[in-house]
């Protein structure tokens, strides 16, 4: 995940802190699928270097500016994020912001606050960083009551422009200015990348029971590209079920997690990578196989709850008319059970839906599995349909060949 550079509007920053724009770059550096932080207030705190009632303090200011949110469960999520795969070309539109060292660094630091927000917004929001993208502006655009700095005087814009010369290449005429880049000096001290991904796999292997002290962090890593590419594919709420489905078929079958520990627990350097082997890459296919493996569990056990839920509401059904005060119970339960039907039925519905989309792609997996996806409920429709034309097709197909 990289900012994504609205983040660096000057406009918004006018009454930000130093702390609360640094939780900001921080909360940009470790949000991961879907904007997920996986990192406690009392972790991010610990980054800081402040307090976690700090912490949550300023949380509380985000979410009044929309730039967080906590959802049912309680999970804290970032949403100025850009979603960049790795060695994915980027297009206009998804453009991000690099998170660039010399934004916490001392020296810029200690000066003044709009020549902060006037250096952050041309490099954050503008790009000039990016060779070629140099920006006009006028000067008289920067203050008074619609400018973009907080400032109230041409003299006090001047005064600006010479300070973040420091650190951007500009000229500076009578009535506007030129950005044209910025100095090699303060890129050269590097930016600061995302660890987002890791983070969000080392919770989920924490919250699996497994002994994340000893995981290689290439391994890790493998992992992390399988989530990368279901995220991608198919959005957050699904990868991560299938991701935690998956982490407890590891752990509950023990011929699987055997094989998967030998490959996860070791240090990073022992790994064989040749022209022959990858052990790597067997990582990634190994966990890959499980999470396509879980996508069944996962569809056979909403089945299951659907069939449970059923039942319970025709059970409550069965006894409305016995008494009032019972008849009172059941359609509580029925009211509970209609609520957790669509819940279940919309789940399978996006299941499908995935599933339609990978079956296009690649259909052999769901041909060998497709026993056991014929016998899912309704939901699961077009998907079976799907596969028996290909399957009608392919035998259609070899009687020909055969005559």
């Amino acid at each position: 995940m990289k900012h994504h550079p609205s983040l660096f509007d000057a406009r918004t920053l006018h009454n930000d802190t130093r702390l609360l724009f640094k939780l900001k770059l921080l909360l940009g550096t470790v949000c991961a699928y879907g904007g997920e932080v996986p990192l406690t207030n009392v972790e991010l705190a610990k980054r800081l270097g402040t307090s976690s009632y700090r912490v949550s303090v300023l949380l509380q200011k985000l979410i009044h500016e929309e730039i967080v949110y906590y959802d049912e469960s309680g999970r804290l999520f970032f949403k100025q994020f850009v979603f960049v795969r790795d060695k994915e070309e980027t297009e206009k539109d998804d453009l991000y912001a690099k998170n660039f060292v010399f934004f916490v660094s001392d020296s810029f630091l200690s000066e003044d606050r709009n020549v902060q927000r006037f250096v952050l917004h041309y490099v954050g929001k503008e790009l000039v960083y990016i060779p070629g993208n140099f920006r006009w502006g006028y000067i008289s655009d920067l203050y008074g009551p619609l400018g973009l700095l907080n400032i109230r005087t041409r003299k006090e814009a001047l005064k600006i422009l010479h300070k973040a010369s420091k650190y951007l290449k500009m000229k500076i005429y009578n009535e506007n200015f030129q950005v044209l880049n910025v100095h090699q000096e303060w890129l050269d001290m590097g930016e600061v990348y995302s660890e987002g991904a890791e983070l969000w796999v080392m919770k989920q292997f924490r919250k699996h029971r497994f002994c994340f002290e000893f995981l290689s962090r290439k391994a890790v890593w493998q992992v992390a590209k399988v989530m990368e590419d279901y995220y991608a594919k198919f959005g957050y709420e699904y990868a991560t079920e299938i991701f935690d489905t998956a982490l407890y078929n590891i752990q509950k079958n023990k011929m699987r997690s055997q094989a998967f520990f030998k490959m996860i627990y070791r240090e990073d350097d022992e790994y064989i990578i040749s022209d022959e082997t990858n052990e790597l890459d067997q990582i990634s296919a190994y966990f890959r196989a499980v999470m396509e493996a879980a996508e069944l569990n996962y569809a056979v056990q909403l089945s299951m709850d659907l069939d449970g839920i059923n039942n319970k509401k025709q059970a409550a059904e069965s006894g409305l008319f016995t008494n009032e005060q019972l008849s009172k119970v059941n359609q509580k339960l029925i009211q509970e059970a209609n609520l957790q039907h669509r819940i279940v039925w919309d789940k399978l519905l996006r299941l499908n839906q995935c599933w339609l989309n990978r079956f296009r792609q690649s259909p052999d997996w769901f041909i060998q599995n497709f026993n056991r996806i014929k016998s899912l409920p309704a939901p699961i429709l077009e998907i079976k349909q799907e596969i028996e034309k290909l399957l009608s097709k392919r035998k259609a197909e070899d009687r020909k060949w055969a005559l």
